[in-house]
């Protein structure tokens, strides 16, 4: 029993691939390993247009696989991909470049896994700032909204107080005019009093006067 790492390259028609790849892949991955293979890695190609046209389909997709196998496997696994109708065309090779060959494709794929996750990291970290300074822009405009308030409240209040300070005014200059009546009526009262005093002194005067020219 000899085990060797193979290649085998699965073409299926690009409309069956995009609707249910998964299914697919699974049937391959299955008839592989159903024979005692051990699949090392695996990949699927992009869509493509072919060279030259399949059982009459003209744009496929390619899934590789890179599996050790007891080479007498190998028949086994090429007759149930004959028989699989999703599989259009089907290679098995095994040649002593493929461990190579597998590990390129590895350090590729994982360089490209690196990449996207960097990607969907700055993506996030983007969309994070983006949503941080729309917050910000509102938190601006909230505040400018209130410094507007807050004026309109300071010119009201001034407003309210023009009205105040004019009733005021007022009131002091009537303040102001008050006492004076009030003193213009004690000066009044206070010359009355006197005439009054002299009225009544007089008649006494007279009649003293009288008596001595009399005497």
């Amino acid at each position: 029993m000899t085990e060797r790492l193979y290649e085998g390259l699965f073409l299926v028609a690009a409309t069956e691939a995009a609707s249910e790849w998964t299914a697919i892949e699974g049937q391959i991955r299955a008839m592989i390993e159903s024979h005692g293979a051990t699949i090392e890695y695996a990949e699927r190609w992009p869509e493509q247009r072919l060279a030259y046209p399949v059982k009459g389909v003209k744009r496929g997709v390619y899934f590789l696989a890179y599996f050790t196998s007891d080479t007498g496997a190998i028949a086994s696994i090429r007759t149930d991909g004959q028989l699989n109708e999703k599989i259009l065309r089907m290679l098995i090779i095994q040649e002593d470049f493929l461990v190579t060959e597998m590990a390129k494709r590895k350090e590729s794929a994982a360089r490209s896994a690196e990449y996207a996750a960097k990607k969907a990291s700055a993506e996030a970290e983007s969309t994070s700032a983006d949503a941080k300074a729309a917050d910000a822009t509102v938190a601006d405009a909230t505040d400018t909204d209130t410094d507007a308030a807050d004026a309109d409240a300071t010119v009201a209040d001034a407003t309210d107080s023009v009205p105040a300070a004019a009733g005021a005014t007022d009131a002091g200059e009537a303040a102001v005019d008050a006492p004076v009546s009030s003193d213009e009526t004690v000066a009044a009262a206070d010359e009355e009093r006197v005439v009054a005093q002299v009225d009544e002194e007089s008649p006494v005067e007279e009649v003293a006067n009288t008596e001595e020219e009399t005497q």
